[in-house]
Parts: structure tokens; sequence; C-alpha cells
């Protein structure tokens, strides 16, 4: 018969009471299972102070070497972007980091990822979110030649921008997904600040993670299969 010590898995931290706190890829499942159960406002409030205090720490450091481009203060209204766009009756599909929070990760965004229909009655319904928001493509100098009018979303796809709501990026498809009329299919509507939002599914963000295959989208994909696993394993109401 094999020892305690011989039992336990080669590298794996025993914890009391043999509750599984990390799965076999180091991810965190106390705080994944911590994170369903709270409303959804409440795991977007846990990512606003996240995110600003990331952005302190950044500003902080930026001043500290002269030679990195000092950041810009971090604003983001998730509630203020999704009322604006559902006001505006876009047609619209919430995709990434948002999405992700929603679906219970501990990932932090500092932006709202939309994938947007781009029938001509949604292009006007989205430029005139963009004109009420005084959006401007992110991270060009300012007084370059943009508008926000139906002609340049045609002649576009996708486009980040900053808006007096936060940063904002639409997207015409979703890598692993496809365009909005796929992204509706694999959307879930959800119930936020009183509004009713359709999010992209763990199954969709988990096809968008595997297809984009950055860096950053690994660590992401490992969490999502974590989540997924949790939720198979006790589905939420």
């Amino acid at each position: 018969m094999p020892s305690h010590d011989e039992s336990k898995a080669a590298g794996k931290i025993e914890f009391y009471g043999g509750y599984e706190v990390y799965d076999e890829n180091g991810i965190d499942l106390t705080t994944l299972r911590r994170n369903l159960t709270l409303a959804l406002e409440d795991r977007f409030d846990n990512n606003a102070r996240a995110a600003a205090c990331f952005a302190v720490l950044r500003k902080s450091a930026a001043a500290q070497s002269p030679s990195t481009p000092n950041p810009r203060l971090f604003m983001l209204d998730i509630a203020a972007l999704l009322r604006t766009l559902v006001t505006y009756k876009v047609e619209f599909v919430v995709i990434g980091g948002v999405a992700m929070i929603a679906h219970g990760s501990n990932h932090a965004t500092v932006d709202v990822d939309i994938c947007y229909n781009r029938t001509p009655g949604n292009l006007a319904a989205v430029s005139a979110v963009l004109n009420s928001l005084h959006a401007y493509l992110r991270g060009v100098p300012k007084g370059l030649s943009f508008k926000t009018d139906v002609p340049t979303l045609q002649a576009g796809l996708n486009f980040t921008l900053e808006t007096d709501s936060g940063d904002l990026d639409i997207l015409g498809e979703v890598s692993g997904v496809g365009d909005y009329a796929q992204a509706l299919v694999h959307s879930e509507e959800r119930d936020l600040y009183c509004c009713k939002v359709r999010i992209l599914s763990l199954d969709g963000l988990i096809a968008a993670k595997k297809a984009a295959a950055r860096n950053k989208d690994k660590s992401h994909l490992l969490e999502l299969e974590a989540l997924k696993k949790l939720r198979d394993a006790d589905p939420l109401p």
C-alpha cells in the first residue's frame, strides 16, 4: 500500500481537507468558484478596482522612467457604454474581456469589445453611438481626419476607439467564431445594468482564444477551460 506522500501527485500542493485549490494547469479554482457566486455587476465592480490599481502602478512606473510614455488616466464605464449601445438599439454581442468576466474569469480588462452587425441600419446606429461618445481612434495623433460616419464604418471592419466612457473596440468578426450572425448564435442573453445584453458564450470564447493563439490568449484559454469544467460539474441555475 503506498504511503501518504507516495500517493500525492508529483508537484501537486496538498491543502487542508483535500480541497482542490489549483487545477493541473495551476489555475486558482477558489477564486473562480467565488466569482461564480457574485452578481454580474459585482464582478465588473471588482474589475474596475483591479484595472484602476494596475493603471496607477503603470503610471508610477512611467514616472520613474522618463523615456517611457506617460499612460492615459484609466477610465472605463462599462455600464455607460453598454447602456448607450442598447439605447441606440445597436445589434451587438459582447466579446473579449468583458465577456470573460461575465462568465467568472479573474481577467481584468481596460476596454469593452463588441462584435457588431454590419447591416446599413446597424451601421447608422453604431455611428450615432460613436458620435454621442465623441469617439476617436485610439493611439493616433490628435487632429487626423477621422469621422465616425457610416461611410467610414463601411470602409473598415475593426476599430479601436477611445470614448467619453472609456475604450471601445468594435469588430466586424471574431476569430474562431465568425461575423455577427455567428457570434449571435454562440451568445447568451444576460440582464446587465438594467439592460438585456448578448454576451459571447463560454464555448464561443474558448473557440475565439484557440483561434487567436496569442501568448495572452493561451493563459486566458486555460482559465476559460477551468471555468467550463466547473460549470459542467455544477451547472448554475
